[in-house]
């Protein structure tokens, strides 16, 4: 009998190492033209914290995600599809960096643009 896949969240090493993908994650997003202007005036510890205990909760841990609803926390601040893909494209380049998986990468990416609505309000794909 073979055993039960490891979850995802597992495979990517826990809470711990989400918590550093993130800290990757927003490093590039930071530099990012494109997005820097979106995280002005913003509580970065506080987005980082909470960004984390989004990932580890969307990718199977046990954690769960207690900051305010997507739509509602995103809502006017004009992101766009265009901006959503460039994040979850930085996230992508992060998660090569760290030697994940093509798999788990593809996972992850999966389960991040199933949020894509929310963040960016449209049901469009367009930029």
């Amino acid at each position: 009998m073979n055993a039960p896949e490891q979850p995802l969240y597992e495979r990517l090493g826990g809470p711990d190492a989400i918590q550093e993908v993130v800290d990757a994650l927003y490093a590039r997003v930071l530099a990012d033209p494109l997005l820097k202007p979106f995280f002005e005036n913003i509580d970065l510890v506080k987005l980082r914290t909470m960004q984390s205990e989004f990932m580890c909760a969307a990718l199977g841990g046990p954690e769960k995600y207690s900051g305010m609803d997507l739509a509602y926390a995103h809502a006017g601040r004009g992101i766009k599809a265009i901006h959503f893909s460039a994040f979850v494209g930085h996230l992508l380049d992060v998660l090569e960096d760290r030697g994940c998986s093509e798999a788990d990468i593809q996972d992850v990416v999966h389960r991040m643009n199933m949020y894509s609505t929310e963040i960016t309000g449209a049901v469009s794909t367009d930029g």
